[in-house]
């Protein structure tokens, strides 16, 4: 800026600045560029071959005057006075010189302020006020010296091997959006390539002590409360610099690979014991229930017998009673039994009954064996030795 503005009008924080060429372009996110005032807006929404979209715009000239249109009027005005052309051309001719020179002049009253972005005016080399968007009006040597965006701009900021409380080796990459709020403290403290590497170095040392003050197992779980401490931090630092931080949000963190796989081999096993522990609950709630089913099963039964047994008792206490007060009928119910089994055994031939003394069956069938003139009665043949003796039949009794 120095090569092409005037000196008087070049802040002599500024002047000290680092120029935009001097920071890499391939690390850099924060660009800013040169072009005419014109062209502020479309240079603030146009990204560059790396995606880049510049946070400040400088303009290519201090003098806001349209040098193009003045040397056209000088020209025509040259050209009406020393050509020897007729009256009417004459006038024609230097009309339009002077209507080119007015219009130049003109428009360095005019300031283009694009939208989401702030003028930063000077006036004899010191800053004297910024104008927001739109068509301002201000006499020529008030100089525009910056365009500066105030919307958020995003920063991604990667911090790599963060050692945790616990030393193990994790990389962290968040993702921080600010504003600038004061257009004049920034363009007259940092270039826009020098600040991106202080957002850098200020984002990694904010990350890595939050990281230093966890465990590996609480890293893999930090939420609100630890991206609002990065916040507070990088903040605390770029406030200096007109700029305010609006959020940080952690994209991505990843310990080493041997970790993870052995952080999720323990939570494997942890499920898998868990699992364990509730398998073998439930047999031992499915073996309770069995031995209540089996308690249950033998107090009922011997609810059972006992009721059984009452029933039992209570069907003798009833029978005893019929006995002792229908003696007849009980009498008679034996008699009636005794008749019955008689007539069954009448109609079995192989059956014998024993009725009166030990003796008289025998007596009977002696009696039922003799003729009638009291003749012993013939003796039997001797059986056959190897042969079974055969006895005769008994005769039934008599009915």
């Amino acid at each position: 800026m120095a090569d092409e503005l005037p000196p008087e009008a070049v802040p002599t924080a500024y002047a000290g600045a680092a120029p935009a060429a001097a920071a890499p372009a391939m690390a850099a996110q924060l660009t800013q560029v040169r072009v005419p005032l014109v062209d502020a807006a479309e240079a603030l929404s146009t990204a560059d071959a790396a995606g880049r979209l510049p946070i400040v715009v400088l303009p290519q000239h201090a003098l806001r005057i349209r040098n193009e249109l003045v040397i056209a009027g000088l020209i025509a005005l040259a050209i009406g006075v020393i050509l020897d052309l007729e009256l009417l051309a004459r006038g024609g001719v230097v009309a339009l010189g002077v209507a080119l020179i007015v219009l130049g002049v003109f428009q360095s009253f005019r300031v283009p302020v694009p939208e989401g972005s702030k003028a930063v005016l000077l006036q004899g080399g010191k800053f004297q006020k910024t104008l927001g968007p739109g068509n301002h009006w201000a006499p020529p040597w008030i100089i525009v010296s910056h365009i500066v965006t105030t919307r958020e701009t995003p920063f991604d900021a990667p911090a790599v091997s963060i050692p945790t409380k616990d030393n193990v080796r994790t990389n962290v990459d968040i993702l921080m959006t600010f504003t600038i709020t004061a257009p004049e403290k920034f363009v007259f403290t940092i270039s826009a390539p020098d600040f991106d590497q202080i957002c850098q170095a200020t984002c990694q040392e904010n990350v890595r002590l939050l990281v230093r003050d966890k465990d590996s197992d609480e890293v893999l779980d930090m939420g609100a409360a630890d991206t609002e401490r990065i916040r507070a931090g990088v903040e605390a630092t770029l406030a200096s610099y007109g700029v305010q931080v609006v959020r940080v949000v952690l994209t991505h963190v990843m310990p080493p690979m041997e970790f993870i796989a052995s952080r999720e081999s323990r939570r494997l096993a942890t499920i898998q014991r868990a699992e364990e522990q509730e398998r073998h609950a439930l047999a031992l709630l499915r073996q309770a229930d069995l031995e209540e089913l089996d308690r249950v099963r033998i107090s009922a039964r011997r609810e059972a017998i006992e009721l059984e047994a009452a029933n039992e008792v209570a069907r003798l206490e009833r029978l005893e009673t019929r006995i002792r007060d229908y003696p007849n009928a009980m009498h008679w119910d034996h008699e009636s039994l005794r008749l019955d089994v008689a007539r069954s055994l009448a109609s079995n031939t192989r059956a014998m009954v024993q009725v009166g003394q030990s003796n008289d069956v025998a007596n009977s069938l002696l009696m039922h064996t003799m003729p009638e003139n009291g003749a012993p009665p013939p003796s039997a043949p001797e059986a056959e030795p190897g042969k079974p003796e055969r006895r005769p039949r008994p005769a039934p009794p008599p009915g």
